[in-house]
């Protein structure tokens, strides 16, 4: 376990690691008391996310509060400590035919807490949504270095204010989030894709073919032809698909067998006089996977996530420059782009120099100064200088 870390070359920060909660709690009414700046990590996946730090002070390891804390299969529901893993609460919730349907980067590594503060997702956000929709109930430590809830451990509960929202993507600015309660749903019991090429001309009636599709996908993601060379997007497979074609486009569906069967059979006779190329079926969906590690991908110097209208995606990927590396969430209008340059208006998920947040922050800030008014978690990260 590393003593010091660097956050986008700000430090080297000391680390501390809190077995509980009143240890943590401890840890930051010290920090407080010392007017310096507490930066939570878990693993350590997503730490160029952000701005860098605006003042000294310690990095917060919440990864030994973790475990699970109560799990009533019958209920669909779970709560755990925010510092397990994804993949830990996955293979928990495994035993029971359970899942949770949310794609995290690096899920062996992610914590829970660190996935709610980036609000991470991948191409299953479709047809399954994102965490907002599972986090039920939360618990996290305030400037006062006391833990707080909101929401509870039942799916219908409505009573008070829904601080859960505030913190999920709020990058561990209003707090340091020890437990969370979520929904789950069942696993689906069977699983296929199609995948197709199309050229530019194309992509727009394509894509909208998709949406106004009798199906009903969990997942349809894009990629141009850099993006679709650099990954193992289908388990090794290689479909027959013509090199000239610029755009590569995966459908995936999950669901009982017969549903599966219908949709992958119903989306093939529907794109039969459509204007693609080499449409073939796989057996799974293991791409959204690939995809998903791919928001992490080491050699690209920059990594922008930008959100438009579905509707202008297809415009939006066309005015990239030639070379960048593209991967789109199609239908739900989320585009990652990689590459020396960024679209306007993207949010920085790695670059070096510029802004790594978009303006518009102000009812953000202002909640900020509320709830921490002396700025002490992670200060810096998402808003700048407050």
């Amino acid at each position: 376990m590393a003593h010091s870390i660097t956050i986008d070359s700000f430090g080297p920060l000391p680390v501390e690691r809190p077995a509980t909660v009143a240890d943590l709690c401890a840890l930051v009414t010290r920090t407080r008391a010392a007017k310096q700046g507490l930066y939570p990590v878990g693993g350590r996946t997503t730490l160029d996310i952000g701005l860098p730090p605006s003042k000294p002070g310690v990095a917060c390891d919440t990864t030994a509060l973790a475990g699970v804390i109560d799990y009533p299969a019958r209920d669909m529901t779970i709560t755990v400590r925010a510092g397990t893993t994804v993949a830990a609460v996955q293979a928990e919730l495994a035993k029971e035919g359970q899942w949770l349907p949310v794609d995290v980067p690096s899920p062996e590594k992610a914590t829970l807490g660190g996935a709610v503060a980036v609000n991470a997702s991948g191409p299953r956000r479709l047809g399954y949504g994102t965490l907002r929709d599972y986090v039920i109930g939360i618990s996290f430590v305030t400037d006062d270095g006391v833990e707080v809830k909101a929401g509870g451990r039942v799916v219908k509960n409505v009573a008070g204010y829904d601080l859960m929202k505030l913190q999920i993507g709020a990058l561990g600015t209003l707090g340091v989030v020890t437990q969370l309660t979520l929904k789950v749903k069942p696993k689906p019991e069977a699983a296929a894709s199609v995948v197709f090429g199309c050229d530019s001309a194309s992509l727009a009636d394509v894509l909208d073919l998709i949406a106004a599709s009798k199906t009903r996908p969990v997942a349809v993601e894009l990629l141009n032809q850099p993006a679709w060379r650099v990954g193992e997007v289908t388990g090794g497979l290689r479909p027959p698909l013509a090199s000239e074609q610029e755009w590569t486009i995966l459908v995936g569906f999950e669901e009982k067998p017969a549903a599966v069967r219908w949709q992958v059979s119903t989306l093939l006779d529907e794109l039969k006089s459509a204007p693609v190329r080499g449409a073939v079926e796989l057996p799974d969906t293991a791409f959204c996977t690939a995809l998903t590690a791919l928001q992490l991908r080491p050699e690209s110097r920059f990594v922008g996530k930008l959100s438009v209208l579905p509707s202008k995606l297809a415009d939006a990927v066309l005015k990239r420059p030639p070379g960048a590396l593209i991967h789109a969430h199609a239908l739900s209008g989320v585009i990652w782009s990689h590459g020396e340059t960024l679209p306007e208006g993207a949010t920085v998920r790695r670059g070096v120099g510029g802004s790594k947040s978009p303006a518009g922050w102000e009812l953000m800030r202002h909640v900020k100064k509320t709830l921490d008014p002396d700025n002490v978690f992670n200060p810096g990260r998402l808003f700048g200088e407050v």
